[in-house]
């Protein structure tokens, strides 16, 4: 049958269809977002929130084991520098799974000192991060010049924990986890806190001055790890903390960070409530356009009235500096210094 024009609907076939899902989801995100979000108005409301929403938190990543096991430490010395000494380390953080990691401890500096967990971001892992000097700086070599001991452990799916088959990468394992019912943060959050039980336990290192420092997928899990394990103490996020609304859901990254129902429940700022009285910094370079600038001052000044019901303002501070998604460093040494004693 022939249709003639006369005989066509009122459908306008003209119409632009490309965004209309996209404004779709920024509706959905409108109408769902921020359920755990901290509604109180006191410093007790907040520590009565901060026990629900940090459960809500760890169902949400998943990745938990039922048991720690033991992590069977093993030591081995790879570098000796006049003022570092540098480590490789392996240990077990769930059944028949190990992790490798580089231990970095300043000489000549007795007792036992504060320490820093480091988690790299995407990219080639533990050696990119200690050894290259591009993003990373060597920050956590520079962090033991300045009397701190760092742990920098490999993330599952990077540097010397990709598998041995071409299959085998970091987007293949999200994807595969997320396959099973389980976000690969939640298996990166549980490593790093099987890390911070190495860390406690090393003789030369204070177990209650413990810094967490990372960025860009290490900020992520560095605002976490932090916001879910209380052992750390004073924190610094680097290329990362600003919202859901302007990273994740406006631009596309990687797989990994897209954690199911995470944005319809917790915004950046709210994680990081969880943080609060806790010290934390916050590093964003004003040139980084996958975390824009002005999104992490929205959040920051949003976190800082929850800072100002602990009468605590003085411990959230923003290195807005003039860079791209690399380490800054031009507070957070001496921020860890003053928070780290």
């Amino acid at each position: 049958m022939v249709v003639s024009k006369e005989n066509k609907t009122d459908v306008d076939f003209d119409m632009d269809l490309t965004h209309s899902f996209a404004d779709y989801l920024k509706d959905l995100y409108s109408t769902r977002k921020r359920k755990m979000a901290f509604k109180g108005n006191s410093k007790r409301d907040h520590e009565t929130w901060k026990i629900k929403a940090r459960s809500r938190l760890l169902e949400l990543l998943g990745g938990r084991c039922e048991s720690i096991p033991d992590p069977s430490l093993k030591r081995k010395i790879i570098e000796e520098k006049e003022d570092i000494t540098i480590e490789k380390l392996i240990y077990q953080t769930r059944p028949g799974l190990w992790a490798p990691a580089y231990l970095v401890s300043p000489k000549n500096r007795p007792g036992r000192l504060p320490a820093i967990l480091c988690p790299p971001g995407h990219g080639d892992g533990m050696n990119q991060v200690l050894f290259e000097t591009g993003d990373y700086k060597r920050y956590p070599i520079e962090l033991a010049k300045h009397g701190f001991v760092t742990l920098v452990p490999e993330n599952i799916g990077f540097g010397e924990r990709v598998g041995k088959t071409d299959d085998a990468t970091h987007q293949f394992y999200y994807l595969a986890a997320n396959l099973l019912g389980e976000s690969m943060m939640g298996f990166l959050v549980w490593d790093l806190q099987r890390a911070l039980d190495i860390l406690e336990k090393l003789p030369n290192v204070d177990p209650s001055n413990i810094g967490c420092y990372g960025l860009s997928l290490g900020g992520e899990l560095t605002l976490l790890t932090t916001a879910i394990d209380e052992r750390i103490k004073c924190a610094c996020i680097s290329g990362f903390f600003t919202s859901y609304a302007s990273t994740f859901l406006n631009v596309c990254h990687c797989g990994c960070g897209y954690v199911h129902g995470m944005a319809a429940e917790f915004e950046h700022v709210d994680i990081a409530s969880l943080i609060v009285p806790r010290p934390l910094l916050l590093e964003s370079g004003v040139k980084d356009t996958g975390f824009p600038t002005y999104a992490t001052r929205i959040s920051v000044a949003t976190l800082s009235e929850e800072y100002a019901l602990y009468n605590a303002t003085e411990r959230l501070e923003l290195d807005a500096f003039d860079g791209k998604h690399e380490i800054s460093g031009q507070r957070a040494y001496k921020w860890f210094k003053r928070w780290l004693s």
